[in-house]
């Protein structure tokens, strides 16, 4: 039976490419596998294919290579990385080379991996459908002038169209960004979940204090990955349940620095990268803060607004040496370091939030929802 869709598995383990097409066995599209990533750019110059979905660590080509062959031959091939193995330079690499559309990491959950299959087809149909409506617009300027009110109801169309595309590719970076914040804190249990919980504490705070939706994304974003330099610190390091030593805390001090140099390079993030450089700097300029000194305002504002987000976060999460603290706990240290460590407008917008909301601030299990943010 011959389906409209087709995606192209790429994965040197046999027992994974099975796995994949039993997963799929009942979906309505056509599944193709190949082992190696020469291979699989011979299908493509014979089979047109929708969805590339590929391993990063394999025999003769990478994954990222041969991600940027697709987009070179094939640009309007969506594509999209399946790997277990996350390091930073892998996935900054697939996003800037490859330009891929999402980043999966094994083991994967089965309904959300079906799910992101049909997103990636209907993201290829949309495409073909501005390609189509583009060489209509093409046509129509040919035509008599009696056809203009038909144009113009194309052209409305169209950029409805394309404003979908773009709520789309943004939702899919920030999605992508969720994934390599979650390799991060997969480093240490006891932090999982971490990233995801600073950049919802972070993004109600920007909130509280009125500023606008474009600014509370980029501070969720930058709450996401304020810690994405510790996969430069040692593990050992990470997990000690002991007092760190002298040596071992300047080791520590060094994520915020690694962390802006990882994402400095890549596009959609450079003006992140100095947010998490400076998320650990004290408001006073003391020496206490790291690693720059900057003072009041000079600190970028979202990364004083991190700044409390993770604090509150880290106090109210169990850790190898202590247990959560109390909420009547974390008003107090927050109200005796407010003016030193913390910006005091940061942390009147979070008691504020916690006179509100009280225990419900800090569940665990809330997410950025990023549709209806977008779309509110």
């Amino acid at each position: 039976m011959r389906h409209r869709h087709t995606v192209l598995f790429v994965d040197d383990e046999v027992n994974i490419l099975k796995a994949l097409q039993r997963l799929l066995r009942q979906e309505d599209m056509n599944v193709v596998c190949a082992s190696r990533g020469q291979e699989a750019l011979e299908i493509l110059e014979k089979t047109p294919a929708q969805v590339v979905v590929t391993d990063q660590r394999m025999p003769e080509m990478s994954g990222v290579d041969l991600l940027s062959n697709v987009r070179e031959r094939h640009p309007d091939i969506v594509r999209m990385m399946l790997t277990g193995y996350t390091e930073m330079n892998v996935a900054v690499e697939a996003i800037n080379r490859g330009e891929i559309y999402r980043l999966i990491t094994k083991p994967w959950n089965d309904d959300e991996l079906r799910a992101t299959i049909r997103q990636a087809f209907e993201q290829s149909d949309l495409k073909d459908e501005i390609k189509r409506l583009n060489q209509v617009t093409r046509e129509q300027n040919f035509k008599l002038q009696d056809m203009n009110r038909n144009l113009e109801g194309k052209v409305r169309e169209r950029t409805k169209q394309l404003a979908q595309k773009h709520h789309e590719l943004r939702t899919a970076y920030v999605q992508t960004v969720g994934a390599l914040a979650e390799a991060v804190d997969a480093k240490d249990t006891y932090t999982r979940g971490h990233s995801e919980r600073v950049g919802v504490y972070a993004t109600k705070i920007a909130r509280e204090m009125g500023y606008s939706k474009e600014f509370i994304e980029r501070v969720y974003i930058a709450g996401l990955l304020h810690d994405v330099g510790k996969i430069g610190v040692r593990d050992y390091v990470i997990t000690k349940p002991d007092r760190l030593t002298p040596e071992e805390y300047e080791e520590i001090k060094m994520h915020p620095e690694i962390g802006a140099k990882i994402l400095e390079p890549v596009d959609f993030l450079a003006d992140i990268a100095p947010c998490v450089r400076h998320h650990h700097e004290w408001f006073d300029g003391s020496s206490r803060g790291y690693p720059e000194r900057l003072l009041g305002d000079q600190i970028p504002l979202p990364s004083r607004i991190i700044l409390v987000a993770d604090t509150v976060e880290a106090m109210t999460s169990d850790r190898p040496y202590r247990k959560a603290l109390s909420l009547d706990r974390v008003v107090s240290e927050l109200n005796k370091f407010a003016g030193s460590q913390f910006d005091p407008s940061c942390t009147s917008a979070f008691l504020r939030l916690l006179d509100r909301e009280g225990e419900s601030f800090i569940k665990s299990d809330q997410k950025f929802d990023i549709y209806e943010f977008i779309e509110g």
